[in-house]
């Protein structure tokens, strides 16, 4: 038996009953007030106020919807307005993904005062109209993040900081990370921020002072802490030329053995005139490491001891006997010592090893110094620019000491 077919049994049923009751026994219901009076039977009564009680909530429902139908229509209007400017929102950013900056910047800042988190769209507004190269258009998109969103500094800030950077402008872009670290102070991209725009601004001192905190916080890894370092003490070993001995006093001792400040603090000592200061240097660096660089400086160090020069340099062919950029070197200081058959044998010894401008360059001054005129030539046809001053045999060849 179906289910409707059921309910419609009791339905029945009970009418049945009901009416049995009616008919069995109608009832009286009197009602009087004053001199009125209104006789009915109960039944009848009960019904009339059935209908009454489903009248009355009918009118007030009516009557609540009809209150309720401007705030209603309110909510709607405002709810549509969010949703156009979500997709607005939603519009904006798929056209910064696609570099259209002019067009994501209008439908971002126009759909900001109408959405529940306008911080997103102010800022890549601002991103995109720094992108256009507007700088005044995007601070002022930038202060209506700030006032958008009131807890959201730090955000405000590194967005700043960051477009500032990426245009160049370095002293507005410090300016603006020293305030944001002023009140988050171990921020690992404030900090990496900071030390990209010190490195611009060869702000060695300041970059110096930084590096505790790099170090803590982990920015960079080790490779890039050594790197940089090596540019913080390169930068200071050329800003203070006046004091590079103060400087490389200064500088950590494990620095003393990296070849690029070796080499830099060297080349600033010779370039002072302090060629032996600079050729000791180089020669206790060298007894540690081995840099083809490092040994190419020494043979143009002409310190006022050349014997000894040689006589370091052939102990250290010893241990490297096929090394070209030494055998040049051991040619440049044979010369320094007017040793000039030595010299042509380190020279061809290194030419055999590899042929480069360099080296053809100093044998082919030789010979023509020493009277091969021709060899001399075939050699300074392939010869580099230039070459360190050395002395070279004046007239007919000398003979060696």
């Amino acid at each position: 038996m179906s289910l409707g077919l059921l309910v419609f049994l009791i339905a029945l049923m009970f009418g049945g009953l009901l009416g049995a009751l009616v008919i069995r026994d109608p009832g009286y219901v009197l009602l009087a007030y004053d001199d009125m009076a209104v006789e009915t039977s109960l039944w009848f009564a009960v019904l009339l106020m059935i209908v009454a009680y489903f009248v009355i909530r009918a009118l007030v429902f009516l009557a609540l919807r009809l209150a309720r139908g401007p705030v209603r229509v309110r909510s709607w209007s405002q709810s549509r307005r969010a949703r156009s400017a979500q997709q607005q929102t939603e519009t904006g950013l798929l056209l910064m993904a696609e570099g259209d900056w002019s067009a994501a910047r209008n439908r971002l800042e126009g759909a900001a005062p109408k959405v529940s988190a306008p911080l997103v769209n102010y800022l890549n507004a601002a991103r995109a109209a720094n992108a256009l190269g507007d700088m005044a258009g995007r601070d002022e998109l930038l202060g209506k993040a700030r006032e958008s969103t009131p807890g959201a500094r730090l955000a405000v800030g590194l967005t700043q900081a960051e477009l500032q950077h990426s245009a160049g402008q370095w002293d507005l872009c410090l300016a603006t990370l020293l305030q944001v670290r002023s009140f988050n102070p171990q921020h690992s991209q404030v900090l990496h921020l900071l030390a990209d725009c010190y490195l611009h601004l060869q702000d060695w001192a300041a970059l110096l002072e930084l590096m505790p905190a790099l170090k803590k916080r982990k920015v960079f890894n080790a490779g890039q802490l050594q790197d940089l370092e090596r540019q913080i003490w390169s930068g200071r070993l050329d800003s203070d030329v006046d004091d590079i001995r103060a400087v490389w006093k200064q500088m950590p001792k494990d620095l003393h053995r990296q070849e690029t400040l070796v080499f830099r603090y060297a080349s600033l000592l010779s370039e002072r005139g302090d060629v032996t200061e600079a050729e000791e240097v180089v020669r206790v660096a060298l007894n540690h490491l081995w840099d083809d660089e490092l040994v190419r400086l020494y043979g143009t160090l002409q310190s006022e001891n050349p014997r000894r020069q040689l006589s370091e340099a052939e102990g250290w062919l010893k241990k490297q006997p096929e090394d070209p950029v030494l055998l040049l070197t051991l040619g440049r200081i044979a010369m320094m010592n007017r040793l000039w058959e030595k010299a042509r044998e380190y020279f061809e010894a290194s030419l055999r090893l590899r042929s480069t401008a360099e080296i053809h360059g100093e044998l082919g001054r030789l010979c023509a110094a020493l009277g091969e005129v021709d060899r001399g030539s075939q050699h300074l046809q392939e010869a580099a620019p230039t070459l360190p001053d050395l002395p070279l045999p004046e007239g007919p060849a000398q003979a060696e000491a």
